[in-house]
């Protein structure tokens, strides 16, 4: 049967369990992607583990509780493969389900949600179906036990983008009273996403405001559809507060949104490494989304997606070197969501292209 229902503002992969963290910021700030001069309130500190034991990818949370207002996600990936953190909002008639259900939330977002997915991933991936079978099937199966998950959809509020292993970043978003699931959907070298194999977690966002103030921006971008990724600002090293405006959103050709990612490149003008990050980006594709970027290219963090005039903040410390912005989307550079620039020694300046 072909289900024609619009996919959600981005269509989730949630797949699993996770925990929290308890890394201090300063400890980080030089080595990693975290300005030392930066102070911000109200910090959930997250680290992103692997169980090689049980082949587990798990997220350990320093809380699973916070105030409402802006926060800022310090997420440090403790594993040896890429990682980031997007985060949810669950819609009310997924928890009223879940409660008539008589299961806790996280429990039936998986069995209605992440569970279904990488069951009818399984045979798409392996070859024995084709792209639009596989969403038939998997629209099929979401609608039969988390219709909600479509309407009124479940809400991308940002979070920690993708960064490398033995890195930090960090990104603030402002979150609103509600429950939240949190995930990672890069796959392992099984194909398997990492929500389905622990990296799935729920965030409770309380009514007490937490009174952090809105960061202030260093330099600032704007990304859409129409419009790709705009910063064309020079950018020297050093500690910068990037406010990242989506001006729209869209749903794309793998059933998600755009997002914003830097990734630092062994050579910005290498056209060949450019082609096979852009082609890792897309999950779609076997060996795609699968453990770390191509060699030659680490990722810094970012923004996940996030809904039509929501803003991020991304805070990293640049050195010199060549960059890239670049969204989690196929065929990044068609849209205008690839742009390299490198970033000069200290005292010169960087060129945007």
């Amino acid at each position: 049967m072909n289900y024609s229902i619009s996919f959600p503002r981005t269509f989730t992969f949630t797949l699993i369990y996770t925990l929290l963290c308890f890394m201090h910021f300063s400890a980080c700030a030089d080595d990693n992607n975290i300005p030392a001069d930066t102070v911000i309130e109200n910090i959930v500190e997250v680290t992103a583990m692997h169980d090689h034991e049980e082949n587990l990818h798990l997220f350990d949370m320093s809380t699973h509780e916070i105030p409402s207002g802006w926060t800022t996600f310090e997420f440090t990936n403790a594993s040896p493969v890429d990682h980031f953190f997007v985060i949810y909002k669950v819609p009310n008639e997924g928890i009223e389900a879940a409660e008539e259900a008589g299961e806790p939330l996280l429990d039936y977002w998986f069995k209605g949600v992440t569970e279904p997915f990488q069951t009818e991933f399984n045979p798409y991936v392996n070859g024995e179906i084709n792209y639009e079978e596989f969403t038939n099937n998997l629209v099929g199966s979401i609608m039969e036990n988390a219709s909600w998950f479509f309407d009124p959809g479940a809400v991308p509020t940002g979070g920690p983008g993708f960064t490398a292993a033995g890195r930090t970043s960090q990104t603030t978003v402002h979150l609103e009273q509600g429950n939240y699931v949190v995930e990672c959907y890069v796959k392992d070298e099984n194909e398997v996403f990492h929500s389905y194999i622990g990296m799935l977690e729920l965030l409770t966002v309380t009514d007490e405001e937490s009174g952090a103030e809105e960061p202030v921006a260093t330099s600032n971008m704007t990304i859409s559809s129409t419009n790709g990724i705009q910063h064309d600002e020079e950018l020297s090293a050093g500690s910068h507060t990037f406010e990242i405006i989506f001006e729209d959103q869209e749903t794309y050709a793998h059933l998600l949104g755009h997002n914003v990612q830097l990734v630092k490149l062994s050579d910005k003008n290498d056209e060949e490494l450019l082609s096979e990050l852009a082609a890792w980006m897309d999950w779609r594709q076997p060996g795609s989304l699968v453990d770390r970027a191509p060699g030659g290219a680490e990722f810094k963090g970012g923004s996940m997606e996030m809904t039509e005039g929501a803003t991020a903040y991304f805070h990293a410390n640049l050195e010199p070197g060549d960059y890239a912005w670049i969204a989690e989307i196929p065929d990044p550079a068609y849209h205008g969501m690839l742009k390299t620039f490198t970033v000069e020694d200290d005292d010169a300046s960087a060129s945007a292209y």
